[in-house]
């Protein structure tokens, strides 16, 4: 089945995880399992560098066509992040805006995020963010109806909370990468808000897309379920959604 996966970077980790951190690397796993595109951020910008990080995301989009991009922004530096995103947002690769409250020491709560969140929903309509407090969450949400937010990991072990999020805001996302296996979560998502709004990320290839596909293969899902959470939900978020079905439609 065509997979959009919704949660990719580009880049090392200080992990001892082999064959990894390449476009080539993300490219090899979109051919393994099937993924049409992955939205990729720059491991990079999140940790170190966020102009250098953009640029090289930026390269290795503009070379690899499964590959699409995510600008990273760090509420540290506003002005540069508008920057970042005038000129990667412009792209047709750029499909979004990455933001990370653990790396960038600027927590969801504080004044500086709220700044870059209203520059954000200027600019895109797509916004994936790690970790966040739900009631931040929520004030988004409400205050921007037109952008979408993705809860990269669902919040964890706390995913209840980040179903509840979604269950009340119809522009909030849901993908479940994580680094440790739990069972139950996505059959708990789909019984409390359907399948509308969860989409696939993998967080490759820090970790194998294998790992989360387990997730929702043991959750008993039809395949029209698996057909909106592995595809057409993020078809449908990154504006796909048209061009694939007048494909499907010729095909």
């Amino acid at each position: 089945m065509k997979k959009i996966d919704m949660h990719g970077h580009l880049g090392y980790w200080a992990f001892a995880i082999p064959n990894c951190g390449t476009a080539e690397s993300l490219v090899h796993l979109c051919e393994r399992y099937d993924i049409e595109h992955v939205a990729a951020s720059s491991t990079q910008a999140l940790t170190y560098d966020m102009r250098a990080g953009n640029e090289e995301m930026a390269e290795a989009a503009r070379e690899h066509e499964p590959l699409l991009m995510y600008v990273y922004c760090n509420a540290n530096w506003l002005a540069e992040s508008c920057e970042e995103m005038d000129t990667y947002l412009a792209e047709e690769f750029g499909v979004g805006v990455k933001i990370h409250c653990g790396y960038s020491g600027v927590s969801s709560s504080d004044p500086r995020m709220y700044d870059l969140m209203a520059e954000i929903a200027r600019r895109t309509s797509l916004v994936k963010i790690h970790p966040g407090a739900a009631e931040d969450l929520a004030t988004w949400a409400r205050s921007y109806p037109d952008l979408n937010i993705i809860i990269a990991h669902a919040f964890a072990t706390n995913y209840p909370a980040a179903v509840d999020l979604a269950a009340a805001h119809p522009n909030i996302y849901l993908d479940f990468c994580c680094s440790h296996a739990s069972r139950g979560k996505v059959a708990y998502t789909v019984e409390r808000i359907g399948t509308a709004q969860i989409v696939f990320g993998s967080d490759m290839d820090l970790i194998d897309p294998a790992f989360v596909l387990g997730m929702f293969e043991e959750a008993d899902l039809t395949d029209e379920q698996k057909r909106a959470v592995y595809h057409d939900n993020g078809a449908r978020l990154l504006g796909l959604a048209q061009s694939l079905a007048e494909r499907r439609t010729q095909g």
